[in-house]
This record gives C-alpha cells, structure tokens and sequence, in this order.
C-alpha cells in the first residue's frame, strides 16, 4: 500500500503514542534536546533569511521565503527521530483509546518539555556565543532581539490564539506524515503544514524556546529579565499549542474514526 487511509492513520497515532508513552526516560529526553536543537537551528536559518531579504523583497515575500526554509526543523525531527512536545500531542489518540494513562501521558509531555527547553536554550546560547547573529552588519541579531520584545510583549489572549493556530497545523503536519513510510512521502505534507503556520505568524513554544532567550542574550537583557520573559511567552503560547494539537486534531480525528 502506497499510503495509509485516515482510519489507519488514525490507528498508527495510537500505536506511536504508545511507543512514546513506554520509552524509557533517558532516551526521551535526550531526544527531547535534539527536538529543541533542531527547530532552533531551524529559527537560525529563517531568521537569517529574513533579515537579509528585506533589500530586495517585499513582506509577503519574506515571510513565504523564510517559512519554507523553516521546515528543515519538522524536517530532521520526523527523519532523524527526535521527540517534540507540540508533536507529542497527539499522544491523547492512545490516551483516549485507555492504551495510556493519564499520568505516562502527562510525564511524557513533561519530559519532553522540559528537555526541548535545554536543547533549544543550549542552542541559543550557542548561537550567541558564535557571533552568527552578526551577520549582514548586525541586521539579523538585532531582528531577533525584536523577535524576542515583540513576543513578550504579546498579550496573553494574542499568545494563546495564535498557539492554537499554530499547532492545529503543526500538529496535523505530523498526524499527516503518518500517512507514508517513505521519507519524500513523510516530508511534503509535514513541510507545507509547517510553512503555513509561519507565514500566517503562529506561535510554536519550542520555536519561542529558541527565539526569545537568543533574541535576549543579543540584547544583552539580565539573565532575570530574560527567564520571566521566557516564562511570560511560553505559559500562553504552550497552552494554545496544547489545545490545537490534542484537541482540535488528537481529539477531533479520534472522535471522526473510531477505534476498529
């Protein structure tokens, strides 16, 4: 069989978020860092696409060109194998089919939260320390020091909504990937998902693990500044992700095709 139907996709999210649930804690949250790794080597390249496009292209331009490149990151995580938490979302499939617990689901999700926060943060760090963000004449460090205001001068409501969004589509990038066992048949669907939440400008809490402690670390904003402004932007924008993945995709494609 070419590809899987949704009825058999949706029995393969199970299946996966059992894997996931029972995977033993080293090996999630080593694959949890890498997961954080990736999307912010991801942000990297989009950011300095998009600082150095301004010249010649216009907004629209920009962002489209920027969130194509960003797809790199869905990308290595689906291929490679890496654990990401707004993809482990789906894990309510397996939750609600009573194949989890409640506790191994949230433990999952914990784990792999907390060590997307390491491996994105050591990320920033280290793209910090490159001086990388020194590029075009400073253009792209002091794009992402904006970044990094704007987001957490983002209200709540504003962060929690565009979390939805962003991870309605994230989230269906990887139930969509399901559909295939070939790596061209898991990327083209993943990447396209992926690219429309950048270009209609969601908010994705593992990006933003990347995104605001480097755009602060550029700034040269105090360490306690930089931790409440993480916390600030996450606690919204996580929850929003929570809700577009588990339940406007886990939730409304388990209650569409029932268990066979």
């Amino acid at each position: 069989m070419a590809y899987r139907t949704p009825q058999e996709i949706r029995q393969f999210a199970s299946d996966q978020g059992v894997v996931k649930a029972e995977m033993p804690i080293r090996r999630t949250f080593t694959l949890g860092m890498l997961a954080g790794a990736y999307i912010a080597m991801a942000a990297m390249v989009a950011s300095s696409v998009s600082a150095t496009l301004g010249d010649w292209a216009g907004p629209g331009m920009v962002k489209l060109i920027s969130s194509a490149v960003f797809t790199v990151g869905i990308v290595m995580v689906l291929i490679a194998g890496a654990e990401l938490f707004t993809g482990n979302m789906l894990l309510v499939v397996a939750l609600l089919d009573r194949r989890i617990s409640m506790s191994k689901t949230l433990r999952n999700w914990a784990l792999v939260f907390a060590s997307n926060l390491v491996g994105a943060g050591f990320a920033a760090w280290l793209y910090w320390q490159s001086g990388l963000w020194q590029q075009a004449g400073g253009a792209v460090g002091e794009a992402m020091a904006a970044t990094a205001a704007a987001k957490c001068a983002m209200g709540w409501w504003a962060g929690f909504t565009r979390g939805v969004l962003c991870n309605w589509l994230v989230a269906l990038s990887v139930w969509m990937s399901y559909a295939a066992d070939d790596v061209t048949g898991r990327m083209l669907p993943a990447a396209m998902a992926v690219a429309t939440f950048v270009t209609i400008g969601g908010e994705h809490c593992v990006a933003n693990m990347f995104y605001v402690p480097a755009g602060h670390l550029i700034a040269g904003v105090p360490f306690a500044q930089l931790a409440a402004g993480v916390a600030r932007n996450l606690v919204p924008v996580t929850l929003g992700n929570m809700v577009g993945g588990g339940l406007l995709v886990a939730g409304m494609y388990w209650m569409s095709y029932p268990r066979q």
